[in-house]
């Protein structure tokens, strides 16, 4: 009886392991032999370069470099003493960086391993003629981004950094793999799916060991899409060196179509830190300067108050209303009483009986304070928007906001309470909760140029061979008799006797615009100059916004005028 049971138990086994047999090698054959066959055969990548980033006239601004990479393939390597000695003769490594780069390469047995990137091209060489006797070692070559321009014009670039393991499993499906480049920031980023290239590689067969046993094709890969911009590169270096060490932004756009000429925000930062691999704690600086804030795009993410730029609104308004004309005046005696408050006007002894005209060339709060008043803040509320204010632009970069165009039902909604008169004096003169980007104030100033016409601030002019299709161009709801006052009012502050813009003056140049001291409850007050040029048919139009500036009649103003200089240089005026 014990022998039957034994017998039946060693039977069943039997069967079982038949049975197992045959689900392995009949019925998951193909499964095993396509891991076998993936086992044998490794895929060497090439990366497919981004497009270029050039100017309006053609001139390279980022470009693609050729690189060289130490890698290793950790299942070859054979003479480790021999790598030691290599990466400790050529490349300056210590014993303990080197065991930190075998352990990386340990993760990844089968495939090269970047260990130093980004190595002088004598070295690549120097390591080539060793790796023969040192199995295991490769030398690969990447593209790298090389921004040509360093700091200048970092924000419309933006930059470019390897993709986290998060983002990866989101875009796995669009192509990317591990280790791509992803832009982080500007065109780079705006663009990215354009600019991106199309990775090739090398199929090579393996043996058990590893061991390349030949060549099995090759898939080449492509490179991005070009792209070329709107921008003026000599303008651009201009508005950055006028700019200098100032925190603030300037930007250029012909006011006809809307392009941008320059766009320049300080401090500013060189995005190739972003690409050499040497420089992670210069990285690690940038990214948390909470101070300086020098990845912030000031000129179309940076919120202020406008000052007396937003005068040109408040003027529109009053005219549009009828609740002021032409010749209206309102006397200046330094300062406005409302109740028992009183606001004070910049010049303490006054300006005197000031219109419309006078009002914009002094700047004269009191002026404004007497028209708001009498307007209202629904009225200039509803100017504010159709000037753009309180909405984005739509300019063809990452992470522009719509700032605070307020009014009773936005004070109600966020603030939880009512609107009151003093608020709305405030108001008429750019300050209180009012909060404004300085490319929406550029936008304010191109609209008045263009008697009426709204264009569409962009950046990017043509990606490859198909030009970006102009957008249909709309008008404001303005009278031109009504933006005609307003541009001679633009014109005395830069031409007329003691307009608070003459600094902006330039030879051969008649410009016009608006200065702003905006009132700022964290310090020295910012300083604002808007304008356009030539008077009599704009071509150029300009915004210059200095955080803690001081007065927008002194370096902002100076820094425009240097701009129409460049510009009239250059042929655009």
């Amino acid at each position: 009886m014990k022998d039957r049971i034994i017998t039946g138990l060693i039977s069943f086994l039997f069967v079982i392991l038949l049975a197992t047999l045959f689900y392995t090698q009949v019925i998951r054959f193909f499964y095993y032999s396509q891991m076998s066959k993936n086992n044998s055969i490794r895929i060497i990548p090439i990366d497919g370069p981004r497009g270029k980033i050039l100017d309006r006239n053609g001139q390279v601004l980022v470009t693609s470099r050729l690189s060289f990479d130490a890698a290793i393939v950790y299942q070859e390597l054979g003479d480790r003493e021999r790598l030691f000695r290599a990466f400790r003769d050529t490349l300056g490594m210590t014993d303990k960086d080197i065991e930190k780069a075998l352990a990386k390469s340990r993760k990844k047995p089968y495939a090269p391993v970047a260990i130093v990137e980004d190595i002088d091209k004598d070295k690549a060489v120097a390591l080539e003629e060793s790796s023969c006797d040192i199995p295991g070692l490769e030398i690969a070559t990447r593209s790298k981004r090389d921004y040509i321009l360093k700091n200048s014009g970092a924000h419309i670039f933006g930059y470019i950094s390897e993709m986290t393991e998060n983002e990866l499993l989101d875009m796995k499906d669009y192509g990317y793999r591990s280790g791509d480049l992803i832009g982080r920031s500007g065109v780079e980023k705006y663009y990215d799916s354009y600019l991106r290239g199309v990775d090739g590689g090398t199929q090579i067969e393996v043996d058990n060991r590893g061991k390349e046993m030949r060549s099995l094709g090759v898939k080449e890969p492509s490179s991005g899409k070009d792209i070329y911009l709107t921008i003026d590169k000599s303008i651009q270096l201009a508005c950055d060196k006028l700019l200098g060490e100032h925190k603030g932004a300037a930007i250029v756009m012909d006011p006809r179509t809307g392009e941008i000429l320059a766009l320049a925000s300080h401090p500013a930062f060189d995005p190739n830190i972003f690409v050499k691999p040497d420089t992670s704690q210069e990285r690690l600086e940038l990214l948390r300067d909470k101070v300086g804030r020098p990845m912030s795009d000031r000129a179309i993410s940076g919120l202020y108050p406008p000052g007396s730029v937003f005068k040109i609104v408040t003027a529109a308004a009053g005219l549009e209303s009828n609740r002021i004309s032409k010749n209206t005046q309102f006397t200046c005696n330094g300062s406005y009483k409302l109740g028992k408050a009183t606001f004070d006007c910049w010049k303490k002894e006054g300006h005197g009986p000031q219109n419309i005209v006078g009002g914009l060339k002094y700047s004269c709060n009191v002026f404004f304070y007497s028209m708001g008043r009498i307007v209202g803040v629904d009225i200039i509320e509803n100017y504010a928007k159709m000037f753009g204010f309180g909405k984005l632009t739509g300019i063809d970069l990452p992470d522009e906001v719509k700032g605070i165009a307020p009014g009773r039902e936005w004070k109600r909604l966020y603030r939880k309470a009512v609107w009151y008169e003093g608020e709305t004096i405030n108001y008429a003169i750019g300050q209180g909760y009012l909060m404004v980007t300085p490319i929406q104030v550029l936008n304010m100033m191109a609209e008045v140029a263009n008697n009426g016409t709204i264009v569409h601030p962009h950046i990017v002019k043509r990606i490859g061979d198909d030009f970006i299709p102009a957008q249909k161009s709309k008008r404001l709801d303005i009278r031109e008799a009504t933006l005609k006052i307003i541009k001679q009012g633009l014109f005395e502050v830069v031409n007329g006797e003691h307009g608070t813009g003459a600094r902006a003056k330039s030879e051969g140049v008649v410009a016009a615009g608006k200065t702003g001291t905006a009132e700022n409850p964290l310090g020295k007050t910012h300083a604002w100059f808007s304008g356009f040029a030539p008077f009599d048919d704009p071509k150029i139009c300009v915004v210059v916004f200095l955080e803690h500036g001081g007065k927008g009649g002194l370096e902002p103003a100076g820094i425009a005028g240097g701009i129409f200089k460049e510009a009239k240089d250059r042929g655009y005026l």
